[in-house]
């Protein structure tokens, strides 16, 4: 009587030796058995024995398949907390919380994914009466457009503007926020950075520019973004004219969080360009109960690790990717010191 033969999606395969299929078949094999397993959801058993080989072939054509890149497996975790990775970097940070979310894409992507997870950090938290302080940025933009519901609070503007798109401007961030509250909203209608100390004086001493700089006194919660410098992503550095980045740049500058900048040691630094900027001073911003910093991009590693050294910001939130590079960096740094 003949051996009994299974046919495949168009593949004969007759009951034989394991040891008799060849290469270029053990790969078609592969590529059957792994598309009944992944996408039929058939049993090892059921495919063994339509395949006509043995159960163990069976596993070993998929673990092939793996190995031979005929399957990828990709965990859709976008938007998901990784819980030991937040506390391996908060622990290492010394901060009170942070919140690390898986992230994929370009970086617009990032952006929205880790503006989701600051919308969702600030729903959840935030109280009835507080007063929100939010600066500037494009992943406080996504933060801005992500967040849904939030208690009656006021919102205030912590950084002046600079001409780069209206969508991306602090006045924009903090009307987009005032919608969803429902509470009291406090633009500040001045440039981020004057062309020099009078005018930036001259614009803080104008009454409508210094009830809002007083009002940033009873900021409770401030959010604001992480810019770096070394490699360059932030958008200060981009508006600035090249001659003051690149002074900045050989001063030391690795970092900066509203108008402050910072040093690879967190140490403030430039003191003369922040009395150029109208926004939320850093003693101000130390002194606020609770600031959460929002970064995406593994390339903020250095930025992220300055800001936690300065001890200005009590939170963050990043992308898995971020954090993972701040661990890294985190450790050689402790290592070589």
């Amino acid at each position: 009587m003949p051996t009994r033969a299974t046919r495949s999606r168009g593949i004969p395969v007759s009951k034989r030796s394991i040891n008799d299929i060849d290469p270029i078949l053990d790969r078609a094999l592969a590529v059957n058995a792994a598309r009944r397993f992944y996408l039929d959801d058939q049993s090892k058993v059921q495919i063994a024995d339509e395949l006509g080989v043995s159960r163990f072939k069976v596993a070993r054509l998929l673990e092939s398949a793996r190995e031979w890149g005929i399957v990828n497996i990709t965990i859709a975790d976008d938007g998901v907390v990784d819980e030991a990775l937040s506390a391996a970097l908060r622990d290492q940070l010394g901060l009170r919380r942070v919140v690390v979310v898986g992230a994929s894409g370009n970086e617009d992507d990032v952006r929205r994914t880790v503006g989701r997870a600051a919308a969702t950090l600030l729903t959840q938290t935030l109280q009835d009466g507080e007063t929100l302080g939010m600066g500037w940025g494009r992943t406080l933009g996504a933060t801005a457009e992500a967040i849904d519901d939030l208690p009656r609070i006021s919102v205030v503007q912590l950084t002046g503007a600079t001409e780069m798109t209206p969508d991306l401007s602090p006045v924009e961030i903090v009307r987009r926020i005032g919608l969803r509250s429902g509470g009291d909203v406090l633009p500040l209608f001045a440039p981020l950075v004057a062309d020099d100390v009078a005018t930036a004086r001259a614009f803080r001493k104008q009454s409508d520019i210094a009830r809002v700089l007083e009002r940033h006194e009873q900021v409770t919660t401030a959010v604001m973004a992480v810019g770096s410098w070394n490699p360059p992503s932030s958008q200060l550095y981009d508006v600035l004219a090249p001659d003051v980045r690149q002074d900045l740049v050989d001063r030391g500058a690795v970092a900066e969080i509203g108008v402050t900048m910072l040093d690879t040691l967190g140490r403030e630094m430039a003191p003369d360009f922040a009395d150029r900027c109208v926004g939320v001073t850093t003693d101000r911003l130390r002194a606020t109960p609770r600031v959460i910093a929002v970064a995406a991009s593994a390339a903020k590693s250095e930025a992220v690790l300055a800001l936690a050294r300065s001890g200005l910001i009590s939170e963050l939130v990043v992308d898995s990717a971020l954090a993972g590079a701040a661990l890294a960096l985190g450790g050689r740094t402790a290592a070589d010191s």
